[in-house]
């Protein structure tokens, strides 16, 4: 059975369709480590994610039983978590731009990378993984990178997390973790019991008193991405 490594988590795959392991293929692990734990998917999973979302293939919803079930694993062992967010990183520093879906999180990461080149990239544009490990939040490329499919099998250390919105001029500023908890709660994988849930807050918690916090309104246009990485990053030179 192929192995895998995901956020640094070995785990072996049990499938009922070829379409998830395919799409981890740059994800298959070749090392002497051995696996941890096999993420497993019935036709029940299946069914459940019927019931959760709008009619999809089943090769399709078996890939997020998959996903669901890494993330739950993760998050139970690993101090891990799912933020819904497009992650990019930038002189080793990992930058989170997070939103509701078609608000342009994609779009400004994409500036990012056309204003500094080479010396960034995408790690993940839609589903990335968050490790907390020796104190230290790191993001993790997966597999499930949305329609632009833009993702590395590396990691990075967080250095700042944006909240955007679309507006008709650029603005930004500095943001608390009151007023960013409940807008990145929503971008997470919630759960049922009550213990899970307190710990889900606590790791939150953690996060957003760890890293750097902002709140970004922008146009699609470069002269976001100019302001953004000016004040997040301050380190960007224009000449």
């Amino acid at each position: 059975m192929h192995k895998y490594k995901i956020a640094d988590l070995v785990f072996t795959l049990n499938c009922i369709y070829s379409f998830t392991p395919k799409l981890c293929a740059n994800y298959e692990y070749f090392g002497e480590t051995l696996p941890e734990t096999e993420i497993s998917i019935t036709n029940e999973d299946i069914e459940k994610e019927v019931s959760l979302s709008v009619e999809r293939p089943k090769e399709y919803l078996e890939c997020i039983a998959v996903y669901r079930k890494l993330c739950e694993y993760i998050f139970k062992h690993k101090n891990g978590m799912l933020i819904h967010s497009s992650a990019v990183v930038y002189n080793g520093k990992a930058y989170l731009f997070s939103a509701p879906s078609g608000t342009g999180k994609s779009t400004h990461a994409s500036l990012w990378l056309k204003l500094l080149g080479d010396k960034a990239y995408v790690i993940n544009d839609d589903k990335p993984i968050i490790r907390l490990i020796d104190g230290k939040f790191y993001v993790y490329g997966t597999p499930w990178s949305g329609k632009h499919k833009k993702d590395v099998n590396t990691r990075a250390e967080i250095s700042a997390i944006c909240f955007i919105n679309q507006a008709k001029e650029d603005t930004i500023r500095v943001a608390s973790v009151k007023e960013i908890f409940p807008l990145l709660l929503n971008q997470t994988v919630r759960f049922s019991e009550i213990t899970e849930t307190d710990k889900l807050f606590g790791l939150i918690e953690k996060l957003l008193t760890s890293v750097k916090l902002f709140r970004l309104s922008c146009t699609p246009n470069l002269s976001a991405a100019e302001l953004a990485v000016r004040v997040m990053t301050g380190e960007y030179n224009e000449s």
